[in-house]
């Protein structure tokens, strides 16, 4: 088990949220990239409980501010989230946030899952998304939507965009 620098904590503000990618949490696309997605977003309740916010929209499913803080005294701000591509951590672009950033993202691959369940959608596809942890065992599920109604199909996209 590695030895961590940094001791992270969840931050209840979404303004400390800033900076853009440093690295997606999953390298790659490994065969299991819905389960290990699945799996991170377990990881990360039992890291930090629950998340800033967490919305229908898979490609802005959620977000967590994460802070630590340098051996010489400041403060480094990273956002664990789960956006287009996929679960990543971002902040600002300088040295010590990437090393935080790795040592997050080693932290997250190695906590155990908190159960939940999630239903989101992907309107690109389109397809309703049932994802989550039952008794510490991943599942993932979708459901297409070609077959609703246009009057179906603007409900789910204002539920979505968090207009109804």
């Amino acid at each position: 088990m590695a030895e961590f620098k940094y001791q992270f904590k969840a931050v209840n503000d979404l303004e400390k949220v800033s900076g853009s990618n440093i690295m997606n949490i999953i390298d790659g696309f490994p065969s299991d990239y819905s389960e290990q997605t699945v799996l991170i977003y377990g990881k990360l309740k039992t890291l930090f409980g629950e998340p800033l916010y967490e919305e229908k929209d898979l490609e802005n499913q959620y977000t967590y501010c994460v802070a630590t803080t340098t051996e010489d005294g400041r403060e480094i701000f990273l956002n664990a989230y789960c956006g287009p591509s996929g679960p990543a951590i971002g902040g600002q672009h300088d040295e010590e946030s990437r090393k935080a950033a790795h040592q997050l993202s080693e932290l997250i691959q190695q906590a155990a899952p908190t159960d939940y369940d999630y239903v989101g959608y992907y309107l690109d596809g389109p397809c309703r998304i049932q994802q989550g942890i039952r008794n510490g065992v991943p599942y993932y599920e979708e459901e297409g939507l070609d077959d609703l109604s246009q009057e179906e199909m603007d409900k789910i996209f204002r539920e979505v965009m968090g207009q109804e």
